[in-house]
């Protein structure tokens, strides 16, 4: 069953902040990662050291070998798109559609249930870990990097090597289908940039949405995106995230139609494969007019 819930206060609530205020936060909370401890406003130091490390050294970089072995996820140029909502998921799955940001979805599921069940979406660069974050640009990426301890996870070497550095000497828009899995991320701030009296923990896919506005091929984008999100599926249900944080992955500046990622989502989730993988799912979509 699909509800929609609408979270105008939440929304409202966001501050405005220029790019320079913007990349002074990131600053803050890349010097807090480095010490490994931070001081809310009440209560006790809150230390990131150990859950910092962890996630560091528990990263994993998938493949398109690697998925292609593990789930047979074979790209099939000549699937078909079909608009049809047939209910064949399961009947235990929630999906909701809210107005919010990524950070305030998944800090309401925090407050649901046990959070190391809970993954979110990165709707990442290809080529630059974290976006824009330090220069203080703002898109979705930007807004997690900013809030948590994801970036030393995609900076380190192998990392580096494996995902950014091999999409960046890659000559075509729809980038790789390589996949960045993060485990126990540490959300320490809120979207405003104020430090959390109590994190959480999230395991993040970090994966690029094909560029819709470079590659003018409708059809190659959208078989692309049907493999693309199969994958990041895949990632978060053998990582044992049953519960979702998604949203309107690349129809921000890379221009994939809402529609057809909505469509997408559903079939895979309706699908054999997925159908009995995942409990409860939200879609947080910020922007007005692509939630109507």
């Amino acid at each position: 069953m699909m509800n929609e819930q609408s979270d105008f206060e939440e929304v409202l609530s966001l501050k405005s902040f220029s790019r320079n205020q913007r990349a002074a936060i990131a600053e803050d909370t890349l010097n807090k990662v480095k010490d490994g401890w931070y001081q809310p406003s009440k209560g006790s130091p809150i230390s990131l050291a150990e859950d910092i490390a962890f996630s560091v050294n528990n990263t994993v970089v998938y493949t398109e070998y690697d998925l292609h072995k593990r789930k047979k996820l074979i790209l099939n140029a000549d699937e078909t798109m079909s608009t049809s909502f047939a209910t064949n998921m399961s009947s235990s799955l929630k999906i909701e559609v809210r107005h919010c940001t990524t950070l305030q979805a998944a800090q309401s599921l925090v407050a649901e249930m046990v959070e190391d069940c809970i993954g979110v979406l990165n709707f990442a660069s290809a080529k630059n870990p974290g976006g824009g974050f330090q220069r203080g640009s703002n898109a979705q990426e930007e807004s997690l990097a900013r809030s948590s301890s994801l970036y030393p996870t995609l900076i380190q070497n192998r990392v580096f090597t494996e995902y950014y550095d091999y999409n960046r000497h890659g000559k075509s828009g729809l980038y790789s289908h390589r996949i960045i899995y993060s485990p126990r991320v540490t959300i320490f701030k809120d979207d405003n940039g104020n430090l959390l009296s109590s994190p959480y923990h999230v395991g993040m896919v970090t994966v690029p949405a094909p560029n819709a506005s470079v590659v003018r091929q409708t059809e190659l984008v959208k078989s692309t995106m049907m493999e693309r999100i199969r994958r990041l599926l895949y990632v978060f249900e053998a990582n044992k995230h049953d519960s979702l944080i998604l949203g309107a992955f690349g129809c921000g500046v890379f221009k994939n139609n809402p529609f057809d990622v909505a469509v997408m989502f559903r079939q895979h989730l309706e699908s054999d494969e997925f159908k009995n993988s995942f409990k409860r799912i939200i879609f947080a979509v910020l922007d007005a007019d692509m939630y109507q």
